[in-house]
């Protein structure tokens, strides 16, 4: 477990709050809930003004029944705006053949908050072009309004004369230079941070540096249930200066393993000129976002990189909206419906966990009996992520496709 009791390793199993991931002597913190989406930076928006048969006007959308067996009376009801998921609400349809009819209302979705941990490289091979592209980009994002209602926060490697000696010690590293702040208003300390900072570390201990930040960000999630925290690690290095095995990237990536199965935190790795690709490409498959971003020819391209991992992160993960009217949850009566840019709508069936994903597209519950968002399997996931110009629906009141 990602909690402050001893050292981390790379072969420690977690699993529920009590089994102890090896860290360090400090009190343990609260397992993390849930995190869901904010999808402001697709561009996506699910208003009610969408068409389910290419047809819909003035916000008022129609539908027949998904249990009617072709109902014969389609409703109809004006949808609510809002500047991020709308969920339409009171669509009826009364069923034949002897189904019972049922009634489908939507909530609205709750904007997921992404919280975003930077680990910067500084050692001295970072010193010149890779360092100037890398800060650059950093604060590229951070002034973009795109980023506007993310958190941030930064950690540089490796520190300079600790006074322990130990350049790799994981105490160093688990608190951050700049805390995680809301953007815009946390942008001009991280500005401030990096124009502060100079790439004239002596060493990459990658391991301490790692294990540090993740330690901070696994905690910050325990502390903030419906976040998403990541973790961005960017370096040009090697790792060195730590002590037995903790120079070789399976240990160092069984630490984003660790995070990840703890509470979700994933890893996302930035390979800058003079790294080993398939070194950090590991790191960044077991933190759960299959391989790194190679900037190794062109470190301009950094600035695209920290969108494209703006975008992935906050793509498909939807709390669980509210039914209307006070009506309770029933979770065998919901359906997930994507509307295409071209308005082309799809019901993406319902799948019993991320093991039934397969290859196929699908939705599941990040836990079946009391679940706080909804998932898009992979399939589903690139669909969406794909289509800037669609919609999603979330739907409650009648039974769901199967995947």
């Amino acid at each position: 477990m990602f909690f402050r009791a001893s050292r981390i390793t790379s072969t420690t199993q977690v699993g529920h709050l009590g089994r102890s991931l090896a860290f360090g002597g400090r009190t343990p913190k609260t397992l993390c809930a849930f995190a869901a989406l904010c999808v402001s930076s697709l561009g996506l928006a699910c208003s009610a003004s969408g068409d389910r048969n290419g047809q819909a006007s003035n916000g008022v959308e129609e539908t027949s029944g998904t249990g009617g067996g072709g109902g014969a009376n389609p409703g109809s009801a004006t949808g609510t705006g809002g500047d991020m998921f709308d969920f339409d609400g009171g669509m009826m349809s009364s069923g034949a053949g002897g189904e019972e009819a049922c009634a489908q209302t939507g909530g609205k979705a709750e904007p997921v908050e992404l919280d975003l941990v930077i680990l910067l490289d500084r050692s001295g091979s970072m010193y010149g072009q890779n360092w100037n592209g890398a800060t650059a980009a950093i604060k590229q994002f951070v002034e973009d309004p795109a980023s506007t209602g993310i958190n941030v926060g930064i950690l540089y490697f490796p520190v300079d004369t600790p006074a322990d000696g130990l350049v790799c010690n994981k105490n160093h590293y688990d608190d951050l230079s700049v805390p995680i702040g809301t953007l815009p208003g946390n942008a001009p300390a991280l500005v401030q941070s990096i124009n502060g900072e100079s790439p004239n570390g002596g060493s990459t201990p990658m391991y301490g540096a790692l294990e540090g930040a993740l330690f901070n960000a696994t905690a910050y999630k325990d502390a903030h249930p419906n976040h998403k925290v990541i973790l961005v690690f960017a370096s040009d290095g090697d790792p060195n200066s730590c002590p037995g095995n903790q120079n070789d990237i399976p240990s160092i990536a069984g630490l984003a393993k660790a995070a990840l199965d703890y509470n979700g935190v994933e890893t996302y790795v930035v390979a800058i000129n003079g790294a080993s690709v398939l070194n950090l490409d590991q790191i960044a498959a077991s933190g759960g976002t299959t391989k790194s971003y190679d900037i190794t020819a062109n470190v301009s391209q950094f600035a695209q990189k920290m969108t494209e991992i703006r975008t992935k992160a906050l793509a498909c993960e939807f709390l669980v909206p509210e039914p209307s009217g006070g009506e309770p949850l029933e979770l065998d009566k919901a359906s997930v419906k994507h509307t295409n840019g071209a308005g082309i709508e799809q019901e993406i069936p319902h799948a019993t966990s991320a093991a039934d994903c397969g290859v196929g597209p699908g939705w599941y519950y990040d836990d079946p009996k009391t679940p706080q968002k909804i998932l898009l399997c992979p399939a589903s996931c690139q669909v969406v992520q794909a289509d800037p110009d669609g919609k999603l629906d979330i739907l409650f009141g009648c039974k769901p496709d199967i995947h």
